[in-house]
């Protein structure tokens, strides 16, 4: 065992498994493998190689685990790290390394000196990773800690060219669709379809259909993006009382108990996730609060409101209410900083929840990428009548630094398709539907409503009036061959080839 997979070894804690651990394998070179790192024997540590030692390889070799590396460096002696740098002052790596040791041991290294000079380093390679700004600069180490957010919270997504392209052309076209001459008769309406669309399918992924007064509620919620407020625990707490309506339930501040999620199963199977101990939430919650408040340095919109949104569900800060509120800070995140264009005073929101709901599987995948391995980190009881005893036996740090690829990957084809499959087939469908009405209205001197109905009737058919619907009061006054022009007008008017059943 090398590198991180040594250092798990060694803490007396249970920590999430490698994906990728590094080996020890026939090879003249590090080789980046499908599941292991290869090391050739003469770049591994040796038998005798210290905690320390494992930590600077770690550091070298493979990808950065905060995580793992603040419980290892609680094992390495202050004496052995005072003597490490004392022999190597300008290690940018040994560097790093002192950086996280005093954050991990609540106390700072006595050196003989102020600042080890040189040049800063930065503790996460913009190369490498996305970063955001330097949330701390360490004269005493010359490092500056620039991760997706601060040390409180910060998970890690590396660096991906094909990603951040799709994300960058979602955007684009978004803003391309929104100043469109084409589209501005119907923009008004087709931003009212997904906000209402947001609201009802956020609300289905709970399996849920909402009640008017909480699609209201929601839609409140929603309309509060355009305000582009910050992140304050009572702007979350304001939302989340919007979004529960039962009184019982809101809340006034973050949660002070423990939460769990419970899915099929009995007894202490049927606890399907655990977010963390009641103690960890305010320093969590202040991280990841101060990392969607911060300007995006070089974090995609989109890779941000995805760290943002599945970083509020792990924690989950409040008893009830977490799913909804996940969903609605990614649009949160997006609109805070200037990603969506607006449309008559609101941002031009992408209804992802809709992309979410045809794919939910998909969508439970992307949180189970985090929250499987961390049921594995508790050990839970069952008592009685759906009461636990709940035994946290790992790091809150693990909360704090995971790795969030899946989850900017799943919020990224979720935007796309958001566009394509929502916001496109709807604009499609009104201009579709306005150039029948108008058509019809034109031939024939018939009522408003009737009109609607019969497009309605005839496009939800194929095209033909359902044989059901021709005795109906609104055709009496037509005749067969009326009815048979009415239906070539909505024929023609939705002959796009987009399957679209609206």
């Amino acid at each position: 065992m090398i590198g991180y997979e040594y250092l798990l070894s060694q803490i007396p804690l249970r920590m999430p498994p490698l994906a990728r651990p590094a080996q020890v394998r026939p090879v003249t070179r590090v080789e980046h493998m499908p599941d292991l790192l290869a090391v050739p024997r003469h770049v591994a540590p040796g038998a005798d190689a210290t905690v320390l030692d494992h930590v600077l390889f770690a550091l070298k070799h493979e990808r950065t685990q905060l995580a793992i590396l603040h419980e290892a460096l609680k094992l390495v002696p202050a004496d052995e790290m005072v003597r490490a740098l004392t022999a190597q002052r300008l290690g940018a790596y040994l560097r790093r390394a002192a950086f996280v040791w005093e954050k991990a041991n609540e106390q700072e290294l006595a050196l003989p000196w102020d600042s080890t000079g040189g040049n800063y380093v930065d503790f996460f390679e913009p190369a490498r990773y996305y970063t955001g700004p330097d949330w701390e600069r360490s004269r005493k180490y010359r490092i500056n800690f620039n991760g997706i957010g601060p040390y409180e919270f910060c998970p890690v997504v590396a660096r991906n060219a094909a990603l951040e392209q799709r994300g960058q052309v979602v955007l684009e076209r978004l803003r391309a669709w929104v100043s469109d001459p084409q589209n501005l008769g119907v923009l008004d309406r087709v931003m009212n379809w997904a906000y209402l669309s947001e609201t009802r399918d956020s609300y289905a992924i709970e399996n849920e259909a909402p009640a008017p007064d909480k699609e209201r509620a929601f839609l409140q919620a929603m309309e509060q993006l355009r305000d582009r407020r910050p992140l304050t625990e009572d702007y979350l707490v304001d939302l989340q009382n919007l979004v529960i309506t039962t009184a019982i339930k809101q809340e006034q501040a973050f949660r002070h108990q423990q939460n769990w999620l419970q899915r099929g199963g009995h007894g202490a199977l049927a606890v399907r996730y655990l977010p963390p101990p009641p103690d960890n939430v305010g320093e969590l919650m202040d991280g990841l609060m101060r990392l969607a408040n911060a300007p995006e340095g070089n974090v995609p919109p989109l890779v941000k409101a995805a760290i943002v949104s599945f970083g509020f569900v792990f924690v989950h800060p409040f008893m009830d209410g977490n799913g909804r509120l996940s969903r609605l800070l990614a649009h949160h995140s997006l609109s805070l900083h200037g990603a969506l264009p607006m449309v008559n005073g609101s941002p031009a929101i992408l209804p992802l929840s809709v992309a979410m709901k045809r794919h939910e599987a998909d969508y439970l995948a992307a949180l189970e990428s985090f929250s499987r391995q961390a049921r594995q980190l508790w050990d839970v009881t069952y008592i009685a009548d759906n009461e636990f005893a709940f035994d946290f036996r790992s790091s809150p740090r693990v909360y704090a630094h995971w790795n969030g690829e899946a989850a900017a990957d799943f919020l990224t084809r979720c935007a796309e398709q958001a566009l394509e499959q929502s916001l496109v087939d709807e604009t499609a469908f009104l201009q579709a539907y306005d150039k029948a009405y108008a058509q019809i209205d034109k031939e024939f001197d018939l009522p408003n409503r009737t009109i609607n109905l019969l497009i309605q009737w005839i496009h939800q058919n194929n095209d033909r009036m359902p044989e059901r619907r021709r005795n109906a009061t609104e055709l009496l006054l037509l005749k067969p061959q009326q009815i048979e022009r009415i239906e070539a007008i909505v024929a023609g008017c939705f002959s796009r080839d987009d399957n679209d059943t609206k």
